[in-house]
């Protein structure tokens, strides 16, 4: 966190920029943390919320437009090589499942997942039928709801953030993880009827 401060001192609003490069950067502070701490800076430093989200916003952007070219030049080698760990690897594959099982609308449900959040935009640009276009579309919503959620709780709870962050990254890989659950038993089904039409049919009695 000092090192995060001594960012914002030199560079201002620029630091929140790249808060959200925090990670590919070497630094093991997890993205919910930084965000938060752009909100947290907003009452005790006195920086501009607008602003502040802004930036931080387009930090978080950029970061996965960075990704996507990245994964489309380079594979996924390149996250690979620069996080030589087994969980990488998991992150990695996990990611890739949820691209072939659920196309495009997993890059949305990958900013509510610790870890994947980080790699999905790197297997999206390594993906079929996913351009960059339809990446920022996908990416864009999830990413201002998931950087204001953690914004503004670090301007309401400035002194006890970091607990609250880690509860809310809890519950939300939760919640995505029902909404995920969902979303497969929808496709299932539709699958079942259209495989099976007499399956989910339903069936009319008339009274005599």
């Amino acid at each position: 966190m000092d090192f995060l401060l001594e960012l914002v001192d030199q560079y201002g609003y620029i630091a929140m920029f790249l808060f959200s490069w925090i990670v590919f950067l070497g630094l093991p502070v997890p993205n919910e943390i930084a965000a938060a701490f752009a909100g947290y800076l907003t009452e005790w430093r006195h920086f501009d919320p607008y602003t502040s989200f802004l930036f931080m916003y387009s930090g978080l952007l950029s970061y996965g437009i960075f990704g996507y070219f990245a994964g489309d030049r380079f594979g996924t080698r390149l996250m690979i090589r620069k996080f030589k760990n087994g969980k990488m690897q998991i992150l990695m594959e996990k990611g890739e499942n949820w691209i072939e099982r659920y196309g495009s609308f997993a890059i949305s449900i990958s900013y509510f997942i610790p870890g994947v959040r980080l790699v999905m935009p790197y297997i999206a640009g390594t993906a079929k039928g996913i351009t960059l276009i339809k990446f920022i579309i996908y990416a864009a919503p999830s990413a201002f709801v998931w950087a204001l959620v953690y914004f503004q709780i670090g301007r309401y709870f400035p002194k006890s953030f970091r607990r609250i962050v880690e509860e809310v990254s809890l519950k939300a890989g939760i919640v995505a993880g029902v909404l995920v659950s969902c979303i497969l038993i929808y496709f299932l089904l539709k699958l079942l009827k259209r495989k099976y039409p007499s399956f989910l049919r339903k069936r009319i009695r008339y009274r005599k």
